[in-house]
């Protein structure tokens, strides 16, 4: 099993390759990499193991072309606005995972609006959007490209959620790209319930929906491995949804990347075939995270 850092190119590569070297005594040596820049990243290819590619949550309605959701005047995540520029951003998103010759990709498979995320009245079911993510995945994945991995992450959002076995089944046959699994996010899983009071809660509702998954467990691969207990936060913000002014700290607050303190962790990596840890562990500056990264190992 690999111990990987989550990591974004922010910084330049020398810097990458200084905090990782923070991180080689505790037995992490590879990372896990995020592009927001246009830097190449080639020259630090032997330490990057992944590829994360970045999530737009409005992807679905880029794809399906609605102008009305997306307000084609204000929004071009892409480069434009048509189905045709996504498709397009995300092809090229992987011949840059392709040249860092990595052995798995990570890609969220759910999608939000902005309002959705506020409100959590959800405008499409689970199905609905895993028929999309299918479709989606069809058009930019070629087995005669691409030989790395493509690792399916569960998001609290409507989507891939990891709380049954039917969604795994679902994804294994109509999805045409065979080298597939799944990166099992534990916040994410614990964001899916809201009553859940504490981190001895949160390891038997891992658990219990690992169980869910049955024989299909055996398909989750890679575990990004971090803590977040929202329940309360999420309850209030439904109830009065306009007084959130910012939507990425309302999002961080939901999703706060913090150690999963409990030893139970290890009963939940014990239950499954993990070829990748990943530490995704947010800090203010490079001395915090590795504070709280070091937390984490201690209950591994």
């Amino acid at each position: 099993m690999d111990k990987i850092l989550s990591m974004a190119d922010f910084y330049d590569n020398s810097v990458i390759e200084k905090e990782l070297k923070r991180y080689l005594k505790y037995g992490i040596e590879f990372i896990e990499l995020s592009k927001y820049n246009k830097n190449d990243n080639e020259e630090i290819k032997k330490i990057v193991k992944g590829y994360h590619l970045r999530f737009f949550p409005t992807w679905l309605d880029f794809y399906l072309e609605e102008k009305k959701e997306i307000e084609m005047d204000k929004v071009a995540f892409f480069g434009g606005t048509s189905k045709n520029k996504m498709i397009e951003y995300y092809r090229k998103e992987l011949e840059k995972a392709k040249k860092l010759e990595v052995e798995y990709v990570v890609l969220h498979a759910s999608s939000v609006s902005v309002e959705e995320s506020l409100t959590y009245n959800f405008r499409f079911s689970d199905t609905k959007i895993l028929e999309k993510v299918v479709k989606f995945i069809n058009e930019i994945f070629d087995e005669k490209k691409y030989n790395f991995t493509l690792l399916l992450e569960n998001l609290w959002w409507p989507g891939l959620k990891l709380l049954s076995s039917w969604e795994v089944k679902y994804l294994l046959e109509r999805v045409n790209y065979k080298n597939i699994g799944f990166m099992l996010d534990t916040a994410h899983m614990i964001n899916t319930n809201l009553d859940l009071k504490n981190s001895d809660e949160a390891v038997e509702y891992i658990l219990k929906n690992i169980e869910n998954l049955s024989e299909y467990k055996n398909y989750i691969y890679g575990v990004h491995l971090n803590y977040s207990l929202s329940g309360e936060y999420v309850k209030k913000s439904i109830k009065n949804p306009k007084n959130i002014e910012n939507i990425y700290e309302h999002i961080m607050k939901i999703d706060s990347h913090l150690p999963f303190e409990n030893e139970g962790i290890k009963k939940i990596l014990d239950k499954l075939p993990i070829k990748y840890l990943v530490f995704e562990i947010f800090g203010v500056s490079f001395e915090e995270r590795e504070k709280k990264i070091k937390r984490q190992l201690e209950f591994l």
